[in-house]
């Protein structure tokens, strides 16, 4: 019975531990889930099929309409009697101020425009996804690192406190190798629940909830010395044809033009054509009697005067043109700031990266040599640990810059329908 309880035990604990064990995913494969998971992606996958059927319906509205009808009636008026009557009427409206016309086109754009949505939607998820991912890699890279640090850290307080004990070094410079061994562990540490938070967060934004995702790094995640950007001018004109933003904003004037040709309809006529066919069966005592009736109408309807409720309607449908068209013109001035910002932004950190890429190595190999220098005694506990406080910052800045720079290329790519690689 205890064998039996410590198996089950175990078997408990290993799935909570499997549970817990993040799940490796490449960046590629975290972008093909979010797109069939994130819940924004699937709201704005609905808000298309209903513009679809919206679309759908405004076809419909061309075809006649049929109704059917039957009831059947007792009376008592001295003799008792019932009568059955059926019928079946169609009406097809011929002419309406091309109400309908405009009312198709309106739903057109509009299913395109859902369309293009889904599109942006997409595309600031990518945004996030990518951010989430890289945020996890730079601070795995840089974990690498402070594991480094603190191995060493640790191997210098240990030497320290020998040489502290026979004399060889104040104890002041000891309570240095202490705290800094703490100072590395306590970062190290830091920088391991940030990735698990960044895990989480990416875990989030693939609608895997409570699940950590592990990002898979490449060998070499870039090389500075070996990549450039396109011209500005080429990056704004793939930008424009990529990014649905540049459409949907177009639309919302074309939506905009419809909806003031909608209103002008209900100043024009209406002209429609009616058809029917009915019958009555009448049960008396005296005996049956059976009628029926078809009928064909071609109406005409002329709007006169509607207490100005289609004037108002026109007017404020032609400054909603006016709005929409001035929120076009600052769109477009918007996002070509953004592709500008973005494209300056890449190319900064794409310096700074080269930077401080050549200045983190000189920087390690002088901490490298003061490390040598102290365990030789030809350097202070100070000397040393200053060349070591400079190096981290180096580090930090290389970081910063290297993931600052993949970041932006990737909106970059993002925004202009390229492949997202590592």
């Amino acid at each position: 019975m205890k064998h039996a309880t410590s198996i089950f035990l175990l078997l408990i604990a290993g799935v909570l531990v499997a549970a817990q064990s993040p799940t490796r995913m490449t960046l590629d494969s975290c972008l093909r889930y979010a797109h069939g998971h994130s819940l924004g992606v699937r709201t704005a996958r609905l808000e298309r099929q209903s513009a679809e059927a919206g679309l759908a319906g405004a076809k419909m509205r061309f075809l006649p309409s049929v109704n059917a009808s039957a009831s059947q009636g007792w009376t008592w008026n001295g003799l008792a009697t019932n009568s059955t009557q059926y019928g079946i009427n169609g009406s097809l409206t011929l002419f309406s101020g091309l109400s309908n016309l405009r009312n198709l086109q309106q739903s057109q754009v509009g299913s395109e425009q859902s369309e293009l949505k889904v599109k942006q939607t997409e595309n600031s998820l990518d945004v996030q996804v990518v951010q989430a991912y890289l945020a996890i890699l730079m601070n795995q890279e840089k974990l690498a690192y402070q594991r480094e640090v603190v191995a060493t850290s640790q191997q210098q307080r240990l030497e320290g406190e020998v040489k502290y004990q026979v004399g060889r070094i104040l104890e002041s410079d000891y309570l240095l190798l202490d705290a800094n061994q703490t100072s590395a562990q306590a970062e190290l540490d830091n920088t391991s629940l940030t990735i698990d938070d960044s895990r989480l967060a990416l875990g989030k934004l693939l609608c895997l909830e409570g699940v950590m995702v592990e990002a898979v790094a490449s060998d070499d995640t870039v090389r500075a010395a070996g990549r450039s950007l396109p011209e500005r001018d080429s990056v704004l004109a793939r930008a424009k044809r990529s990014m649905p933003d540049w459409q949907i904003s177009a639309m919302d004037v074309d939506l905009a033009r419809l909806s003031l040709r909608l209103t002008e309809s209900s100043f024009m006529p209406t002209l429609s054509l009616n058809a029917g066919y009915g019958g009555q069966w009448l049960h008396a005592t005296e005996g049956n009697n059976f009628a029926d009736n078809s009928s064909l109408t071609l109406g005409l309807s002329v709007p006169i005067f509607d207490r100005g409720s289609s004037l108002t309607q026109y007017r404020q449908g032609k400054i909603a043109l006016q709005q929409a068209e001035l929120q076009h013109q600052q769109t477009l001035i918007d996002l070509e700031h953004q592709i500008d910002a973005l494209y300056i932004a890449a190319q900064q950190a794409l310096n700074r990266y080269r930077a401080s890429e050549a200045l983190c190595a000189a920087y390690r190999a002088s901490y490298e040599v003061y490390v040598v220098k102290y365990a030789e005694g030809a350097a202070t506990t100070v000397e040393m640990l200053q060349q070591q406080d400079k190096y981290l910052s180096a580090l930090n800045d290389y970081l910063q810059s290297k993931y600052s720079y993949l970041l932006a290329e990737m909106q970059l790519d993002i925004y202009t329908g390229n492949e997202i690689t590592l």
